[in-house]
């Protein structure tokens, strides 16, 4: 049976939260300190949608058992916070991973 949850979500418009990539690397430090199945997920914005999270089109969101995880990351990146109660099992299995590496640009200067 699957489990629905009041958890802590993050929300902001699309690249605000992972643009640059430090998100990414927030869930590889929770993880590695606290475990593979530390309870956080990371929802694009079509995730975001799927599960409902808000009407508002192109926002991408975090998802968090621990408040002040999203206390944390809020101060970080700002966006907007919120309760929901969500289905645990269907996010492990849709939104587990980090968010996609950010686009490398070439900074070189151009002769």
């Amino acid at each position: 049976m699957s489990e629905t949850k009041a958890l802590n979500v993050l929300i902001a418009p699309e690249g605000q939260l992972q643009g640059n990539g430090q998100l990414r690397e927030s869930f590889h430090e929770r993880r590695d300190r606290r475990g593979a199945d530390y309870p956080m997920w990371y929802l694009n914005s079509s995730l975001v949608s799927k599960f409902n999270i808000t009407e508002k089109e192109g926002y991408e969101a975090v998802v968090a058992e621990d408040a002040t995880t999203i206390a944390w990351l809020k101060l970080r990146f700002g966006g907007e916070k919120l309760s929901k109660e969500l289905n645990i099992d269907e996010l492990w299995e849709h939104a587990s991973l980090p968010p996609e590496p950010p686009d490398i640009k070439d900074i070189a200067i151009q002769k």
